[in-house]
């Protein structure tokens, strides 16, 4: 039960306190930023409010109502905690919502002597395995004397529902021209089939460029994405092109045959194919 200000919990006394409407819990997800909310509304349900911004979100704005849902996503944000460390006296300039601004080496801009590793960094991923690897690059630059860059870091993220969502490089609604985009869903891949998760809308895409197949990103929904979307990034890190992937056996029956089918779909495409009579098509040259 959630109250105004209060979440309770029927649990145990404990009492936090966080800027809430009044819910209780059944049918719809409400997601509450800025002291405003809206709920996603279920197929099959009706949903009643004073307003809605499209045919499944629901918007309120009174002061207090009774929601029902079947689950409260809390999503409060971070900042960096860097107040109180009196960086300023050692020539480490910050912002206060973005974190310590470093070179491509990470050190600071204005004292190359100072580091920054993980989420207090400005302009990196906040993502556990961002700061592992600049702790790598950190040790590598500071006491090796070497010159590794973020710039040449290629960063997977996976979020952990089911099934996992997991992206690398950019993604459809950024890409350019010149970017194509392969596909293959679980449908059918066998072992998705034997899994049980053929039918849960997954799918494998990578997006390469035009003309060469170098991959520029990749997105997989799949019980196992994040460890998938691992195969993509090393392509990418090490200039491995789609096709290249397409020509590297597969172990039967895996999901990662799904990647595999993408490089093989570039490869596809490729063929020479008959027209009615017979003769060879040609080709138009990719530009």
């Amino acid at each position: 039960t959630l109250k105004q200000g209060i979440i309770h919990n029927d649990d145990d006394n404990n009492d936090n306190e966080l800027p809430l409407m009044k819910l209780s819990v059944e049918h719809r997800i409400p997601i509450i930023k800025n002291n405003h909310l809206s709920a996603t509304k279920k197929e099959g349900r009706e949903t009643s409010s004073s307003s809605s911004s499209s045919n499944n979100i629901q918007e309120f704005t009174t002061e207090e109502l009774e929601l029902e849902c079947e689950c409260l996503l809390v999503a409060a944000g971070r900042i960096p905690n860097l107040e109180g460390l009196d960086l300023e006296k050692a020539s480490v300039s910050y912002d206060p919502k973005k974190g310590i601004l470093v070179d491509e080496e990470a050190r600071a801009v204005r004292n190359k002597n100072v580091f920054s590793v993980g989420d207090c960094t400005a302009g990196v991923p906040r993502l556990t395995h961002m700061s592992g690897e600049m702790a790598k690059l950190v040790v590598q630059n500071a006491l090796f004397d070497d010159h590794w860059q973020l710039g040449s870091l290629i960063v997977p993220a996976c979020m952990y529902t089911e099934p996992e969502y997991a992206t690398v490089g950019i993604q459809t609604p950024n890409a350019p021209e010149e970017v194509e985009t392969y596909m293959v869903s679980l449908k059918h891949v066998d072992r998705a089939i034997l899994d049980g998760e053929s039918e849960e809308g997954g799918y494998v895409k990578i997006l390469a460029q035009k003309g060469t197949g170098i991959i520029v990103g990749g997105a997989i929904v799949a019980s196992r994405a994040g460890e998938m979307i691992n195969e993509i990034s090393l392509a990418m890190k090490h200039g491995v092109t789609l096709e290249g992937i397409g020509r590297n056996i597969h172990c039967y029956p895996t999901t990662g045959e799904a990647i595999m089918g993408c490089g093989l779909q570039l490869i596809n495409s490729k063929w020479e194919t008959l027209d009615d009579k017979g003769n060879i098509k040609k080709k138009q040259k990719q530009s």
